[in-house]
């Protein structure tokens, strides 16, 4: 049965691991630096010339992977990727037009022309980690995070999928943008294998009910939040 074999998340309330037994805290207010050095052990040219939606995307996606004991690799792997997202990269798309207006577009940003697609991250992400999977952003109305993992489920069990990153990423809602909802800026990951690896410890196994309801361990979560502090309390269980 498909588990989960690895978390990370990067939120105003805090940054972590699942296996460094770190509280799961979302917080509120802005989300902390994001540098290379902080969440990469190894060189990163690329980072800096990213957007900030992709630098926390990439950074929690990388946080999930080593918990996974998943992070270094010398080959590539069929390993997908599916997040779910309410704003994705609106933040940018707003900067970049504001370097449009200006003389007709005769300054607009490349740089930021780049990302202006919520896609556009799971590119670096496959380059820096070697994932060669099905890579796609699902748009969500709220925050739960949930339909990434339904995704995933699904895809194991109708396309034979066995490994995949699940899990949410974004900035909020941009100032002064009149609708949608208030939300905390931030990403989540887990790692998801159909058939884990008997060497790793699992957090829990998860899977899909008649009705569609995701069940960790048999019993339901409503959101990757619920989902996440779940498996940090089977792991505090498991340690005991």
């Amino acid at each position: 049965m498909p588990s989960i074999t690895g978390m990370g998340w990067i939120y105003a309330g805090n940054s972590g691991e699942g296996r460094k037994n770190i509280q799961f805290k979302v917080g509120s207010g802005k989300l902390p630096a994001i540098s290379h050095k902080t969440f990469f052990q190894t060189p990163y040219p690329r980072f800096n010339r990213m957007d900030e939606f992709s630098r926390l995307g990439v950074s929690a996606m990388g946080l999930a992977l080593r918990d996974a004991g998943m992070d270094e690799w010398t080959a590539k792997r069929a390993v997908g990727v599916i997040v779910a997202t309410v704003y994705g990269c609106l933040h940018t798309d707003l900067d970049y037009f504001e370097t449009v207006i200006p003389e007709q577009g005769a300054f607009a940003s490349p740089a930021l022309f780049s990302y202006t697609l919520p896609n556009c991250f799971l590119g670096e992400a496959a380059a820096r980690f070697g994932l060669t999977g099905p890579a796609y952003v699902v748009s969500q109305s709220d925050n739960t995070g949930l339909s990434s993992v339904k995704a995933v489920l699904e895809d194991m069990a109708c396309m034979g999928l066995k490994t995949a990153l699940a899990g949410t990423c974004d900035l909020g809602r941009p100032p002064g943008f009149p609708v949608g909802p208030d939300i905390a800026p931030g990403a989540a990951f887990v790692v998801v294998e159909s058939q884990p690896r008997t060497e790793r410890h699992c957090y829990g196994t998860v899977h899909l009910n008649r009705a569609r309801e995701i069940l960790f361990n048999g019993s339901n979560v409503w959101d990757l939040k619920s989902l996440m502090e779940n498996c940090l309390k089977q792991m505090r269980k498991s340690a005991k």
